[in-house]
């Protein structure tokens, strides 16, 4: 049975109110063809259709009176569905099904919303405590005066009340609910055409008490709301939620939040096109393994769309935006070409652009540690650009490198030397290795050939072996530095100062794709510039770690610094069966069993090993079929703060 607690406000000026609401409908079905046509002819001169861009359609939106016109081809209207009581009080489970059409709609399309929320506590209380009481009372006393139909429908009413307030005795709550429908067509005549077909169709079909009431002046309004608002008034049903669960409209998804973004439908849903909405507010650290397949989406609208290329950008974009709608700044690192970006961006070619391998950002106070990790660093983008997998040759190559690279920062480094041996008694000489605003002054890789080649001389006396390190770096070096000036010859060219409207950055490395090495080595140098310059709170986006062959043992510092300055990281993994992925590199991204969000895409019987092993728990029999299976636009996403996961038929809006 339909519990109406909002009923207990019914009164005879809520009833004048209804009949005034059904006339209105009546008036709403005789406009004149006149005024249609008037409409249209107005939404014709526009040439170039302005409002916000983006929200419901690519090329913006003109809203007028009863509809909203989407270019000069499609219009849209929003209704609020309403039931007149009694007609469905008793009903099966299940009756709100009977909303929708069983023949084909020939003049557009009709999409029905319902949407559920809890209400809060003081008003539950006060209405189970006081109002239902109130309301039984006036129903009885007015009983007189009304007909049979009416003396009938308050003792239902009646009967209801009372039995919301013995389920609320059993710690049953209330579910405020209400129903919406969505019209799309080409023209004004069609919408008004598909609202007759519905009704004639209800009528067909016994199908009673549905009324269909349009929200004049707030089309657009609607529709920005449309997932996220609950009207709670008595004109809407107010269940129990024992009821209510017994007569959802859509059921539910696993992400079915009251705000948040949506990803795509439901695949589990037992109704085709249920959405699955998710809050990703809160989530500051997450990994995506896309497993070789991608995601679908669309840019702007939800209109058309497409596979994206490296859809795991798309998923980190739409996860990132949540911190970028709270006020914090979001660095994305693209090693994947994903050319989308979002609002308010600084964007840097790290292939045009530069940040100097050599330059140490840093603090006074802290200036000794600070000048070490970046020996530390400076040293291993040197090393990455070597090719050297033997871990013997490594060391030794790592050992000359790094001792002449500090004794030219003692020495030589801009004419007289930058550091020194003693730091902690020769403060103010070490604070000289540290980054200024003046760039330009400070020495690049490439005046450090110098040293490297005065060290093949003066090793040339200590033996072959000795000559021929001190020779492999010189010469290594020297060709990647003349290959690649833009990275090795080039001064810092970031700004200093960050806007407070540069909230996403670029650092784009993926035009330095085709050289693993090289790109390596510029991903090791932008990951330590970001950790030291994001603030705490911020977060780093990963896009395609796996599109990069960097030793983990390279990137570890740097996950100290952002577990130590609380940054977020999002990590990316495009890639199936590669050397780089969540397991390998579980050091640096985290076991996904701390993860505040973690998104699956296809995968091998390995790989599924290894998720589970990682998980500490075992994915659904379901899930873990249907991602073994790898379908591109098909992900499972799972949310750590309450454990809901679902599998998602992907449509990301960007």
């Amino acid at each position: 049975m339909l519990q109406k607690l909002r009923i207990k406000r019914s009164s005879k000026k809520d009833q004048n109110a209804t009949d005034d609401k059904a006339e209105e409908e009546k008036t709403t079905k005789k406009v004149k063809t006149s005024k249609f046509n008037l409409i249209k002819k107005r939404s014709n001169d526009h040439k170039e259709i302005k409002g916000d861009r983006g929200f419901t359609f690519p090329f913006g939106y003109q809203e007028e009176d009863a509809y909203l016109f989407l270019g000069q081809r499609k219009v849209i209207s929003v209704f609020d569905v309403l039931f007149q009581y009694g007609t469905h009080n008793p009903a099966p489970i299940g009756w709100l099904l009977d909303v929708i059409p069983r023949e084909e709609i020939e003049s557009g399309k009709v999409t029905f919303i319902q949407r559920q929320k809890g209400m809060d506590k003081e008003r539950e209380s006060e209405i189970i405590d006081t109002e239902i009481e109130t309301n039984i009372t006036t129903m009885a006393n007015s009983n007189d005066s009304k007909s049979a139909k009416d003396r009938s429908q308050n003792a239902q009413r009646v009967y209801d009340m009372k039995m919301s307030g013995e389920l609320s005795g059993r710690h049953d709550v209330i579910i405020d609910s209400d129903l919406c429908l969505v019209v799309k067509a080409n023209s004004v005549d069609e919408v008004e055409s598909v609202i007759k077909e519905l009704k004639e169709a209800y009528k067909h079909f016994d199908t009673k008490g549905v009324l269909l009431i349009r929200r004049t002046g707030s089309q657009l309004d609607e529709l920005r709301h449309l997932f996220t608002s609950v009207r709670g008034d008595a004109w809407h049903t107010a269940d129990m939620s024992s009821v209510s669960a017994g007569r959802i409209f859509l059921p539910s998804s696993g992400f079915s939040d009251p705000a948040g973004t949506f990803v795509g439908t439901d695949i589990s849903a037992l109704l085709s096109n249920n959405p699955s909405i998710i809050d990703f507010s809160g989530v500051n650290n997450a990994v995506i393994f896309m497993g070789g397949v991608t995601a679908y989406g669309s840019i702007e609208g939800t209109e058309g769309g497409g596979m994206f290329q490296n859809g795991g950008s798309a998923v980190a974009h739409v996860m990132s935006e949540a911190n970028y709608l709270s006020g914090k700044r979001i660095h994305h690192i693209m090693l994947s070409d994903f050319s989308y970006r979002a609002p308010d961006s600084l964007i840097f070619d790290m292939s045009k652009e530069a940040i100097n391998t050599l330059e140490t950002f840093g603090a006074p106070e802290t200036v000794q540690k600070d000048a070490t990790a970046n020996f530390n660093k400076a040293t291993a983008v040197m090393l990455l650009l070597s090719n050297t997998v033997n871990p013997e040759k490594y060391s030794e190559l790592e050992a000359e490198l790094k001792e002449v690279l500090i004794n030219w920062f003692i020495s030589t480094a801009n004419n007289n030397g930058m550091y020194t041996k003693d730091p902690e008694n020769e403060p103010n000489r070490a604070r000289r290795i540290l980054a200024t605003e003046n760039h330009e002054n400070y020495p690049t890789p490439y005046d450090f050939l110098l040293s490297l080649k005065a060290n093949v001389s003066r090793r040339a006396t200590q033996g072959e072996h000795a000559r021929a390190i001190a020779d492999f770096l010189y010469k290594t070096l020297k060709t990647a530095f003349d290959a690649y000036p833009n990275i090795f010859h080039k001064a810092t060219t970031l700004p200093n100062v960050y806007k407070a409207t540069d909230r996403n950055i670029y650092y784009d490395i993926s035009p330095l794709a085709d050289n693993k090495k090289v790109a390596g080595a510029v991903f090791l140098n932008v990951l330590a510039y970001v950790t030291n310059r994001a603030l705490e709170g911020e977060q780093i986006v990963i896009h395609g770690l796996d599109k990069i062959d960097v030793p983990l043992e390279q990137i570890l510092p740097y996950k100290e610094r952002i577990n130590r300055k609380n940054i977020g990281l999002i990590t990316v993994f495009e890639e199936s069966e590669n050397k780089v992925n969540p397991k390998t590199y579980s050091r640096f991204v985290g076991r996904l069993s701390r993860q505040d969000a973690v998104v699956l895409g296809g995968m091998t019987e390995e790989e599924l090993h290894y998720i589970n092993e990682s998980w500490r728990q075992e994915l659904p029999v379901p899930v873990s079929q249907m991602l073994l299976e790898s379908n591109n636009g098909v992900l499972y996403f799972y949310r750590k703060r309450d454990r809901v996961g679902s599998l998602v038929n992907t449509h990301l809006i960007l």
